[in-house]
Parts: C-alpha cells; sequence; structure tokens
C-alpha cells in the first residue's frame, strides 16, 4: 500500500475519535426522528461520461415533491437546486442538493423549517456537510439520527491482475495487483422499486495473507470511508476500473483495490489463504478468505 494511502488512512482513523462526541442531528425528512432509506453512501463511486470522484454526502430516497427541512437554524444560500444552512455560530455547513427552494439567500432559517421539496425526476435529497475545510460523513457517530444498521456487508470475488490480466488464484506468481468485490445493502427498503437493488459502500475494508495458522501479511486498510471525503487523486488508486455506480434498475458494481503490485516472490511457493473484512458505518463485519497458491 502506497504511503499517501497509509496517511489518509490513518488520519481518518484518528479523526474519527473527533465527531464521535458531538450531538447527533435530525433527519431532513418528516418524521425527523424516524430513519429514513438512504440509496447512496458517503465515498460512493461516482462517474459522468470520463469524470470520477467520491460521493460527498448521503442519497437519502424519497419522492418527488417531498418536503425538506433545515435540520439546524442558520442563514440560507441558495444556488439553483441547493440550499446551504450555515449555523449562526459558525461551524459545520449543510447542505440539501435537488431541491426546488422555498428559501432565499440570507434569508434566516429556523429548525425543522420548510426549505425546499424534492426536485422533479430525482427521487432522492443529498445531504452533505461540510466542516473544517472537508466534507464529513454525515453518518458517523454525532451525524444522522436515529440510523440503525443490521446488514452485513458482502464480498463476492476477489481476483489477481499482472499487466491488467487476470491470473488464475491456483498459478500467482510475481507482481500482481489484488481486487476485491464489495458492497453493503441498505437496512431499509429503498423506494421506488428501480433503486431496490442498490448497492452501498462499505466504510471499511481491511486484508491479510495466512499460510496455515500463522501470519505471514498481517492487516493493512486499504479503504477508509468512515469520515472524510477523500483526495479525488486516489479514485483510481481505491476504486478498480471495473467499478460502475448504481442507476435506476441496475445496481452498481464495486471493486477496490486491495494492493497493487504485491510481490509474490517474498512469499514460499505454496498454498495461501487471502482473508478480507469489510464494516459499515456501524461496524457489522463481513467477512471472507479465498485460498490462492504461489508458484513462482
Amino acid at each position: 500500500m502506497s504511503r499517501v494511502l497509509l496517511s489518509v488512512c490513518a488520519l481518518a482513523g484518528a479523526a474519527l475519535l473527533v465527531p464521535a462526541g458531538a450531538l447527533a442531528y435530525t433527519w431532513p425528512l418528516k418524521p425527523f426522528g424516524k430513519q429514513h432509506a438512504i440509496r447512496g453512501y458517503f465515498n460512493d463511486p461516482r462517474l459522468s461520461g470520463s469524470s470520477t470522484s467520491f460521493h460527498c454526502g448521503v442519497d437519502i430516497s424519497a419522492n418527488d415533491l417531498t418536503p425538506v427541512y433545515a435540520i439546524e437554524p442558520g442563514r440560507a444560500r441558495v444556488r439553483g437546486m441547493s440550499v446551504s444552512i450555515r449555523p449562526k455560530r459558525g461551524g459545520h455547513l449543510l447542505s440539501y442538493w435537488h431541491v426546488v427552494p422555498t428559501v432565499k439567500t440570507n434569508q434566516r432559517v429556523r429548525r425543522h423549517q420548510l426549505i425546499g421539496r424534492i426536485a422533479p425526476g430525482m427521487e432522492h435529497l443529498h445531504l452533505a456537510e461540510y466542516s473544517q475545510g472537508t466534507y464529513v460523513n454525515p453518518l458517523r457517530l454525532g451525524g444522522l439520527a436515529p440510523y440503525i444498521d443490521d446488514t452485513l456487508p458482502q464480498i463476492p470475488a476477489l481476483t489477481f491482475q499482472s499487466l491488467g490480466q487476470p491470473v488464475q488464484p491456483e498459478l500467482v506468481g510475481g507482481i500482481v495487483d489484488v481486487t476485491v468485490e464489495a458492497y453493503d445493502t441498505s437496512p431499509l427498503p429503498l423506494p421506488p422499486i428501480a433503486w431496490a437493488q442498490a448497492r452501498l459502500a462499505p466504510t471499511l475494508i481491511r486484508w491479510r495473507i495466512v499460510h496455515g495458522q500463522r501470519t505471514v501479511r498481517p492487516w493493512e486498510t486499504t479503504v477508509d470511508f468512515r469520515t472524510f471525503l477523500l483526495p479525488l487523486s486516489l479514485y483510481d488508486f481505491i476504486y478498480a476500473p471495473s467499478t460502475f455506480q448504481n442507476r435506476a434498475n441496475r445496481p452498481g458494481h464495486y471493486v477496490y483495490y486491495l494492493t497493487h503490485e504485491l510481490n509474490t516472490a517474498v512469499l514460499p511457493n505454496g498454498a495461501y489463504v487471502l482473508q478480507v473484512d469489510a464494516l459499515d458505518v456501524q461496524e457489522n463485519l463481513g467477512q471472507a478468505s479465498f485460498p490462492f497458491t504461489v508458484t513462482n
């Protein structure tokens, strides 16, 4: 793993402790104190033509024209189909995208005041939280509440690759990249039906290699989406080219690099198991083991 990514992961892990003590905030849709379905997670892949990005918020599923309310009071800023509310005393900025605004720029807004309605054709509200110069995960502890997730992330496939071509797991040798397909699912039914099979990004993925009962490559964290939006420069380092996002009537395909340029020559020829953990924001743990054989 590159030192850049290790630094990002370490920073995110340490910073996770900071907002955890913050007070949680309610949902922007009624009922305010009830969990709503989410069809897009923080740092999910986003692709538009040749452009790629990390998803900077969460997408809350709802019918078009559903009323949207301010989570916290402050002063409004309206740009097109988005409304941002900055608290009177500074702090984090909450933004509500894909809405038809009912407030104006510089208007003072009360807590739970109507600020707009979900724009026709969008069928969701994008909620983003910006704090101290970066976007942060609205589903972290101290963010949207209540939020309960009892689903386990899935890890259906792992692939070894050499020069962009797949390598059979029983014939692994030389320098290889390792990718894994992993995703989470919504703990609540997703309306409308066209989005019912939407897949969501795990918040943390780690891996290790074992030989019998012995660990020969200790746990490494390759994905950490728990707190901060990752830099765009890391997109192609984290998401493999076969990744694509959710669309109506088509679930996404999320493939992550576990490691780049793994030198299998440091492993004696023989049978190994690559173990992968995927966790969601509430630390539900999905696990998978993939046997492979080094044949240098």
